[in-house]
C-alpha cells in the first residue's frame, strides 16, 4: 500500500519538473527545429487566477447604459417587446432625442442625457453627408407605405442565424411597417430565422459559393443570396423523362415574425416549363404554371396570414435556377438576412455584374450593410492595405450594379485570444478596422465603428464575462442578448441620422419656399 507521504511527495516532485521551464523560459516561448513552442513563464504561474477571476474587464458604460434598453426583455422571445415599450417613450424619428432626462425601461432606469452623448456615430466620407441620402429619401418621401424598401444585411458568421438583423429589422418595421423574414434559401440552412420553421423535401440541392470551380453550373450568376437551389430526380440532376416533383414546407411560429402575406420567388434559366402550387392542409390555393426562358423572373404566392402551416409544390421536367424565396408582405420595410460563413466580404466582384443589377432593380434594394472582418483577425500580418483594397473594389462594384442605393460599412467587432492565463484583443483588430475604414471613405459610403461601439481594446472579454453573457466562449461571436445590444446601438446611430437628415431637408425647403416667396 502506497503511503499517502509518499504520494504527496511524488506530487511535489511532479510540480517541479513541470514548472522547471517556467523560471527559464519567456511568455513569447522558443523554438525548436523550427517549431515554436510556448510555455507560461514564471510571472504567469505565480500571478495566475481563475479565469473569471482574472479577466474581470469592466463593459464600457454606454454599453451598460444600452443594456438597459434591453435587460428587462427578451428580444428573441418576443420581438415587439422592446419596440412596443419603447414606442411609450419614443418618437418615430429618434429613440433617444425624445426620452426625458431620466426614463424607466422595464426595473431599470437611467439618464438619456448621458446615453445620447454615448452614440457611437455614423461617419461619413466627406461633409456633405449624402452618403447616405438614396435611403433616407425612400424614408422621407414615404416609399415604404407604397412598397417595400429592402435593406440587404450582408456579413460573416457574426449575423448568421439572423442574429442582429432580427432585431434591427423589427425595430425598422415597427417604425416604418413591414413584415416577414425576408430572403431565404429554398434549401434552408442550418441556422433558421426566428418565428419560421423551413424543411423541404429530400431531391434539393443547394449550390453556394464555396461550390465554384467544382463543376458546378454556378458561373458567376450566383444570385443575390451567394447561390441556387435546384430540385433533382434520382436520374440525376437536369434529366429528362416523366415529372419530377419537389417541394418546400413552411411553418410560423408563435409570434416571432409579424405576419407576411405573400411569398416572392427568384428564379432563372426554366429550360422547361414547371408548376408551382401553395398548399395547405393538402388543399392547392394557389398554383401557376412558368413557361421556359433564360432570363430574371419573380413569382407572388399570397398566403393568408391565418395560415400557420403551407408547402409550396413543384413539378416539371426540369428545374430552373431558383435564386431566393421571400417571406413578406407587400409594403414596408424588409431587411434580409445573408450570412455568407468563412467570407471577408470580397465575394462581389465575382458575380455578373448584369444579373445581380436586376435582381437590385428588381427587389427595390435601398440600403447594403456589409457586416465582414473576423475572419480576417486570426490571420495577422503586418500590413492590410490588400483587405483595403479588395473592400473598396466591392463597394466600387455594388454602386454600380445599385447606384440608386446606400451602402453601410460596419467595422469589424472585438475578437480575443489566449495569451499566457489570460483573454485579451488580437493585436490587428485595429488595423483591419481601419482598413475597412479607409475603403469607405474612399467608396464615397457611410462607416459605423462597432469595435468602439463595443467598448475598445479587450471589450469581448468583458462581453464574455458579463452577466448574463453578451458574447459566447469562443471570444468571437455574440450571444443573442449580445447581437440585439450592438442592434439596437447601431439602429439608435441610424436613426439619429435619419433626423437630423429630416431637420436638415425641412429647413433647406423652408429656405427655397421663402426664396420663392413674393
Amino acid at each position: 500500500m502506497v503511503k499517502p507521504f509518499r504520494v504527496f511527495v511524488y506530487f511535489l516532485l511532479f510540480l517541479l519538473v513541470i514548472s522547471t521551464p517556467s523560471f527559464f523560459v519567456s511568455s513569447e516561448g522558443f523554438s525548436v527545429l523550427g517549431v515554436s513552442i510556448k510555455y507560461p513563464d514564471i510571472n504567469n504561474l505565480l500571478s495566475y487566477q481563475s479565469q473569471t477571476d482574472s479577466q474581470k474587464a469592466e463593459l464600457h458604460p454606454h454599453v451598460q447604459r444600452y443594456g438597459f434598453l434591453i435587460d428587462s426583455l427578451d428580444q428573441i422571445a418576443s420581438p415587439d417587446s422592446v419596440a412596443m415599450e419603447l414606442d411609450s417613450l419614443i418618437t418615430d424619428s429618434i429613440p433617444i432625442a425624445a426620452l426625458d432626462s431620466t426614463a424607466r425601461i422595464g426595473t431599470k432606469s437611467f439618464n438619456a442625457e448621458a446615453l445620447k452623448e454615448t452614440i457611437v456615430k455614423l461617419e461619413y466620407p466627406d461633409t456633405t453627408q449624402q452618403a447616405l441620402s438614396e435611403f433616407f429619401n425612400a424614408l422621407a418621401e414615404g416609399q415604404p407605405k407604397k412598397n417595400i424598401v429592402r435593406v440587404l444585411h450582408y456579413g460573416d458568421s457574426q449575423i448568421e442565424g439572423d442574429r442582429i438583423t432580427s432585431y434591427l429589422r423589427q425595430r425598422l418595421q415597427q417604425q416604418f411597417g413591414g413584415s416577414g423574414v425576408g430572403l431565404l434559401h429554398l434549401v434552408p440552412h442550418s441556422y433558421q430565422p426566428a418565428g419560421i420553421i423551413h424543411s423541404n423535401s429530400s431531391n434539393w440541392q443547394k449550390v453556394t459559393l464555396a461550390d465554384m470551380g467544382k463543376g458546378t453550373a454556378l458561373g458567376n450568376r450566383f444570385g443575390i443570396l451567394g447561390g441556387y437551389s435546384i430540385f433533382t430526380s434520382n436520374r440525376g440532376i437536369f434529366s429528362k423523362g416523366g415529372f419530377w416533383e419537389a417541394s418546400i414546407q413552411l411553418k410560423r411560429t408563435g409570434s416571432k415574425t409579424r405576419p407576411f402575406n405573400r411569398l416572392r420567388l427568384l428564379f432563372a434559366d426554366v429550360s422547361e416549363p414547371f408548376m408551382v402550387s401553395l398548399v395547405s392542409q393538402g388543399k392547392a390555393i394557389e398554383a401557376e404554371m412558368i413557361e421556359s426562358g433564360k432570363h430574371l423572373r419573380q413569382l407572388f404566392l399570397g398566403v393568408n396570414p391565418d395560415i400557420n402551416s403551407f408547402s409550396v409544390d413543384f413539378k416539371g421536367d426540369a428545374s430552373p435556377m431558383f435564386y431566393a424565396m421571400s417571406l413578406e408582405g407587400k409594403v414596408g420595410m424588409q431587411v434580409d438576412n445573408i450570412a455568407i460563413r468563412g467570407s471577408s466580404g470580397t465575394d462581389f466582384t465575382r458575380a455578373d455584374p448584369a444579373a445581380l443589377k436586376s435582381l437590385f432593380q428588381m427587389l427595390n434594394v435601398k440600403l447594403i450593410i456589409l457586416q465582414f472582418g473576423v475572419n480576417l483577425v486570426p490571420h495577422v500580418v503586418s500590413s492590410y492595405d490588400y483587405y483595403e483594397n479588395q473592400l473598396y473594389r466591392q463597394i466600387q462594384a455594388l454602386k454600380a450594379a445599385n447606384p440608386h442605393a446606400s451602402i453601410i460599412v460596419i467595422g469589424v467587432s472585438d475578437v480575443a485570444r489566449k495569451e499566457g492565463t489570460s483573454f485579451v484583443s488580437y493585436p490587428n483588430i485595429e488595423p483591419i478596422r481601419n482598413a475597412q475604414r479607409n475603403a469607405a471613405q474612399k467608396g464615397g459610403v457611410a462607416f459605423w465603428d462597432c469595435y468602439a461601439a463595443m467598448g475598445g481594446q479587450n471589450s469581448m472579454v468583458a462581453w464574455v464575462n458579463a452577466k448574463p453573457p453578451l458574447a459566447s466562449k469562443d471570444y468571437i461571436h455574440f450571444s443573442p442578448r449580445g447581437a440585439n445590444l450592438i442592434a439596437e446601438m447601431f439602429y439608435t446611430a441610424l436613426n439619429a441620422e435619419f433626423d437630423k437628415f429630416i431637420r436638415t431637408r425641412a429647413e433647406q425647403t423652408k429656405t427655397v419656399t421663402e426664396a420663392e416667396a413674393p
